[in-house]
């Protein structure tokens, strides 16, 4: 027989040995749930980012192009509309640097429907940068001007590069014309301008 002492020294290791037995098993049950719960995590991730190429597509192009989505003047009816840029921009009057932080800017001193239309945008540095692709313009493309609900039409007939200080482009003339300015990378003492006539 057993003494007293040893009996217990056994049941004491066997209670110890169940409990680590248990103690175990809850490990490897949170474990495996905590498992389970992260791949369900990354198959829903994975899920949302490829449920919707098309508009994952479309949310890409976005940030290639000229931002207006979240405007205050997305819905303003003086605008600048050149499709082969993906340009779809406000017209605002003045060329300050907060009218130019929100739209393209009208030259005060020109004219808005008839003559020589000035206008001026940033293209790089801000948030909106509406004549950024200016310079990809070639002759023919088409821009439309629309003021007062009247669509203009007009076709790029020069796209240079002038001094900063050259301001005879924005002399007005009999025939009624587009010039858009903006600054020229890198090198700041040029602009770029791109000019088109009005197509009747």
């Amino acid at each position: 027989m057993f003494n007293l002492s040893k009996r217990k020294k056994y049941i004491s290791l066997i209670l110890i040995s169940i409990i680590l037995i248990l103690i175990s098993i809850i490990f490897i049950h949170i474990n495996f749930n905590n498992q389970v719960f992260q791949n369900k995590l990354g198959l829903v991730h994975f899920s949302l980012s490829v449920k919707n190429p098309i508009k994952d597509l479309k949310l890409a192009n976005l940030e290639c192009a000229p931002k207006i989505v979240d405007n205050i003047y997305k819905s303003h009816n003086w605008r600048i509309i050149i499709s082969k840029i993906n340009l779809n921009a406000p017209i605002l009057e003045g060329t300050t640097s907060e009218i130019l932080r929100k739209g393209v800017g009208h030259f005060e001193n020109t004219e808005k429907y008839n003559g020589n239309i000035c206008l001026a945008a940033h293209n790089r540095g801000y948030k909106y940068n509406f004549f950024q692709e200016i310079k990809k313009l070639e002759i023919g493309d088409k821009i439309k001007y629309i003021i007062d609900g009247e669509e203009l039409d007009f076709e790029v007939t020069d796209n240079k590069t002038i001094d900063e200080t050259d301001i005879s482009v924005l002399e007005n003339t009999y025939e009624t014309k587009l010039t858009l300015i903006t600054c020229e990378e890198n090198k700041k003492e040029y602009r770029r301008c791109v000019q088109a006539e009005r197509i009747l």
